[in-house]
């Protein structure tokens, strides 16, 4: 699928095709929730398809297409970052490790059974390891003919430079908010504004959270502003510790984004919390601003830990508990 705002991206590669320019490897990076991996799939169909409209969009109804769809093309290969072998943790860490690496590789060096194209798509490439972003350089160098390696990614700073230097990169900015609110309408979105607000202007993202997580997300709404209903903050703890980390801890990153925006600012501001904004002007009139800078650096060296297996738990009742002392 090509979404309305990534037309420009999509001429570009579709210009490069036609002129059999096209690079041996790209990099799709730009925001989360932009429609990078979409873009990929699309530009891989269009390669495989036998016959592609006009625009370059395959066509959906060919046997190449039908494979695809079924997801058993021979020569399309889609890697993400899944859990280590024989693990017994409930939250394991997603990583791509040498050996997929070296079973693609592998493949990319095969034959093509369509005599055309092959494809592969490595998702959530920032979670390469090391071994297996070093066992891809050589392809990424000299991949072949007729061979396309896309990485895709929204962190590409957590990419080795060996693997970046090797890609053409395309970046995926986020949309317009118009653009974004009339793609959300067009979906049937119920609340467009706010989901898109708390999805920092991602529109997948902001379709995705709008009904699930918009419920976890109040729950971190409850904890912080327990106090002011009698309550204590840490008996929210363990309900935040089942709650995806990163998702969870990058929510309790836009309440202190607000706290700073209302403490640097004298006049009206936006904030991503605004239907909170009474609460949050009563803590940033509070709080000291050393406290709030030094709370932000807790979360982000939490989030950088994401690899490693911490007690969830009392994770939440350290930010809880720091959080009540700004």
């Amino acid at each position: 699928m090509i979404y309305s705002w990534q037309h420009e991206q999509w001429a570009n590669l579709m210009q490069m095709k036609q002129a059999q320019r096209l690079p041996h490897a790209l990099l799709l990076y730009g925001e989360e929730g932009s429609g990078k991996s979409e873009f990929a799939r699309s530009l891989a169909a269009s390669l495989l398809c036998r016959q592609p409209a006009d625009n370059g969009e395959a066509c959906g109804q060919c046997d190449p297409c039908r494979l695809i769809a079924a997801q058993t093309h021979p020569d399309l290969s889609i890697l993400k970052p899944v859990p280590p072998e024989k693990t017994k943790s409930t939250r394991p860490v997603l990583n791509i490790r040498i050996g997929l690496i070296r079973q693609l590789t592998t493949k990319l060096t095969s034959t093509s059974q369509f005599e055309g194209y092959r494809v592969a798509i490595i998702e959530g490439a920032d979670r390469l390891l090391l071994q297996a972003a070093n066992a891809m350089l050589k392809t990424l160098e000299e991949p072949g003919s007729q061979t396309l390696i896309i990485l895709v990614t929204s962190r590409p700073y957590r990419l080795p430079i060996t693997v970046r230097s090797r890609c053409q990169g395309l970046r995926f900015p986020q949309p317009g908010e118009a653009v974004a609110l009339a793609w959300l309408q067009s979906q049937g979105a119920k609340t467009p504004e706010i989901a898109l607000k708390y999805a920092h202007g991602a529109p997948l993202v902001a379709l995705k959270q709008q009904d699930e997580t918009l419920e976890q997300r109040q729950l971190l709404t409850r904890a912080l502003t327990a106090a002011q209903n009698g309550e204590s903050s840490l008996s929210y703890a363990a309900k935040l510790a089942s709650l995806p980390r990163h998702l969870s801890l990058s929510w309790l990153l836009d309440w202190v984004s607000d706290l700073v925006r209302l403490k640097n600012t004298a006049g009206t501001v936006s904030l991503i919390n605004e239907k909170d904004r009474n609460y949050l002007q009563k803590i940033a009139h509070k709080a000291d601003l050393k406290k709030i800078f030094v709370f932000h650096d807790l979360i982000i060296d939490y989030i950088r830990e994401e690899s490693i297996a911490l007690n969830p738990q009392l994770t939440w009742e350290n930010l809880l508990i720091s959080w009540d002392s700004l």
